[in-house]
């Protein structure tokens, strides 16, 4: 078997974590909202510039759903 040999480096830590949350769609929201009401340190990350995931791009509606205040408890 053969390896590649990569040299150590050193990397920023930029922010400390508790709960690391990938995705800003409804169980990414969910889950960092639920997170935080518990009351630790939460950290949600988002690739695109919205929240919403995939239901954004779907055909269910509108996605005005997360613009009502009564949708998500915040």
């Amino acid at each position: 078997m053969t390896f590649i040999e990569e040299p150590s480096r050193k990397i920023p830590i930029l922010t400390e974590t508790d709960v690391l949350v990938l995705g800003g769609g409804p169980a990414g929201l969910s889950a960092a909202l639920a997170a935080a009401r518990e009351g630790v340190a939460t950290t949600l990350v988002e690739r695109y510039g919205c929240f919403g995931g995939v239901i954004t791009q779907s055909m269910i509606g509108t996605i005005a759903w997360y613009r009502y205040a009564n949708t998500v408890d915040a």
